[in-house]
């Protein structure tokens, strides 16, 4: 018993070969089952379009006939042509409707409809006479063969034996009916004329023998109950009227005038042909019905496999769960132990160690149930004892760190600020232009210096010692910037509205500014400017620097936005971007949104949005264009 405290022996209890194999077999299973399914279903969409084609045909035979009729005289016949045509053209699209679902066989039949393409201009044709009775007959039937000759091109394909018959037999019921309806249209037009032409008893002749052949062959495929309705309408007085008739025209061939009315023929031999086209119906019809007792046949068997699959994956999940339960159970206790460490231990200690206490040890991880849990949990007491150390190591070194960097920047914020002070009494004792110039450049020197020194405060979380303890005006505050800069002679203002900036805000917005500046005039070429905008917005005050420099790309632009929105540490940053770190250090604490984006033409555009609280009066704006500080 004891080996089955291990891991390895319990998750083999979930692998363990039957239920594997029972798994593998039952989805292998199922899939096959679900492939004979989708096959079952395309065969019942192929049958249905062959139902469909078939009755476009039937009643492409109808329009046929009587275009012949009306094409040899019988004028009679224009009346039925037209809701004949109406007739063939709702059958055609709801043949198109077939094809849209794409069924097995729908690129042959698309195929055979394109020599229905000039139907139209054949039937405008017909109408007026100007079409022949021999091109009308060889239209309709070429039309009529390609067609059948789609739908039954891969009748063997089914992969059923039953299906495969039915569909045969559905194919010679539909040659025997289109062979007695091209001899209704033929003779229909032969009578409308009153006679035989030259050369068309040879071809009456000729399709009489093909009906006749067709006719006989039929029964030999079909069902007995198919093969008893065919029987019962070569019976039907209709067929025992069209024979006499057709008798008639074949011995009075050589007449002038054949004694037999067209009307009389057309009624007799459609009758025939509709019955023929019935029993075509009732094989489509067992067609149909044999497909679906396929697909249903397929979708019980694919019942069936799909419950024994899911009987065997819910036996994998019994074993699996019954395995596992033993080791989710201490598992998620070390995970609770684990968050509670990260969640709370280690930010407690963090926390004590700044406030210079001692931090407290984290608690021992116990874990029973398997050797290997009882290992992880003394590992995760030595991971959590060296990440506390750790962590508390680090803060300790943070803290240190920004308290010396603190006290460097004030040190050198005094140091400087005498200087400035020492610079001032100097710069109004003297008198000599040469000497006060000195002066001036050492002054704006250590005025820079002041804001390295700031920056340096800025950065370890100090806030600026100077203020105001009035509003002063914007103009003030971006001049004020550019005295904090090296090359403040290339700023240029280009439009500053005008504003009051709380005094306590000044100093930070001043030196936000400087930061911004001093980087487009370090990008720009030494020719270029610095171009500087102020604007009134709904929100607050935007304020824009755009240099002219090469640009950045869009990475650069991402890593630099990130700096000025605060999500990057100075101390995990490149040096060579601080200023980037004091404007987002700034912009934080001013509630502000400072933004990198490329300039209009070319060079980068600074957008600082200051928050409408740091307004102390309504603006009113005043153009301050093309003033070069």
């Amino acid at each position: 018993m004891r080996t089955l405290r291990s891991i390895r022996h319990r998750l083999a209890l979930l692998l363990a070969l039957p239920t594997g194999a029972l798994v593998v077999l039952g989805a292998v299973g199922t899939a096959g089952q679900a492939g004979r399914y989708s096959d079952a279903g395309r065969t019942g969409d192929r049958v249905a379009l062959v139902a469909a084609t078939e009755e476009f045909v039937h009643q492409l035979q109808r329009e046929r006939g009587l275009t012949s009729g009306l094409l040899g005289g019988e004028e009679s016949f224009r009346t039925q042509l037209g809701p004949q045509r109406e007739a063939a053209d709702q059958a055609r699209r709801a043949l198109d409707q077939r094809l849209a679902a794409d069924p097995p066989g729908a690129d042959r039949v698309r195929t055979a409809l394109g020599g229905l393409s000039t139907l139209a201009r054949l039937r405008g044709r017909a109408d007026t006479g100007a079409a022949t009775r021999a091109e009308a007959l060889e239209f309709f039937t070429g039309s009529i063969t390609e067609l059948n000759a789609a739908a039954f091109a891969d009748r063997d394909g089914t992969g059923d034996r039953r299906l495969a018959d039915a569909l045969g037999t559905l194919q010679s019921l539909s040659e025997a009916t289109e062979a007695a309806a091209l001899e209704r249209g033929t003779l229909n037009g032969v009578l409308a004329a009153g006679a035989f032409r030259s050369g068309e008893y040879p071809a009456f002749v000729r399709i009489t023998a093909a009906k006749s052949a067709a006719l006989a062959d039929a029964p030999r495929t079909a069902l007995p109950a198919r093969a008893a309705a065919l029987d019962a309408v070569l019976r039907s007085p209709a067929a025992v009227t069209v024979a006499g008739m057709e008798q008639q025209a074949l011995d009075g061939w050589a007449a002038t005038r054949l004694p037999v009315r067209a009307d009389a023929w057309w009624q007799a031999a459609t009758e025939l042909v509709d019955g023929l086209y019935s029993v075509q119906s009732q094989a489509a019809e067992d067609s149909r019905a044999r497909a679906e007792e396929l697909r249903s046949d397929a979708l019980r068997t694919l019942l069936v496999d799909a419950g024994l699959a899911l009987a065997a994956v819910a036996g994998a999940v019994l074993l699996g769960l019954l395995a596992t339960r033993s080791i989710t159970r201490p598992v998620a206790a070390l995970a609770a132990e684990a968050e509670e460490l990260a969640d709370r231990v280690l930010p407690e200690a963090v926390e004590r160690a700044q406030a210079g206490r001692e931090a407290a040890s984290p608690g021992s991880s116990a874990a029973a149930g398997t050797a290997e849990l009882e290992v992880l949990g003394a590992a995760l007491d030595q991971v959590a004892g060296t990440a506390v150390r750790l962590a508390v190591e680090q803060s300790v070194l943070r803290r240190n760190t920004a308290e010396s960097l603190a006290g460097l920047g004030r040190r050198n914020q005094a140091l400087v600020t005498r200087q400035l002070g020492l610079l001032s009494a100097l710069e109004r004792g003297e008198h000599d232009p040469a000497a006060l110039a000195n002066l001036f450049e050492l002054d704006h020197l250590a005025t820079r210096m002041r804001r390295n020194a700031e920056s340096l405060l800025v950065l370890v979380g100090e806030a600026s010692p100077r203020s105001w303890p009035q509003p002063v005006a914007l103009g003030d505050v971006v001049r004020s910037a550019l005295g904090e800069v090296e090359d403040y002679r290339r700023v240029v203002l280009r439009q500053v509205d005008e504003a009051m900036v709380d005094g306590g805000a000044v100093a930070e917005v001043a030196h936000l500014l400087a930061e911004l500046i001093e980087n487009a005039l370090a990008a720009s070429p030494p020719d270029t400017d610095v171009e500087v905008f102020a604007r009134v917005g709904v929100d607050g005050f935007l304020i824009a620097v755009m240099d002219h420099g090469p640009g950045l790309d869009d990475a650069q632009l991402d890593r630099a936005n990130a700096r000025l929105a605060g999500r990057e540490s100075f101390l995990l940053g490149g040096g060579g971007r601080l200023g980037h770190y004091v404007v987002g250090r700034l912009a934080e604490r001013l509630g502000a949104v400072v933004r990198l984006a490329p300039a209009p033409v070319h060079g980068v555009t600074a957008s600082v949005a200051l928050p409408s609280e740091l307004l102390v009066q309504a603006p009113r704006q005043v153009p301050a264009g093309g003033v070069t500080v």
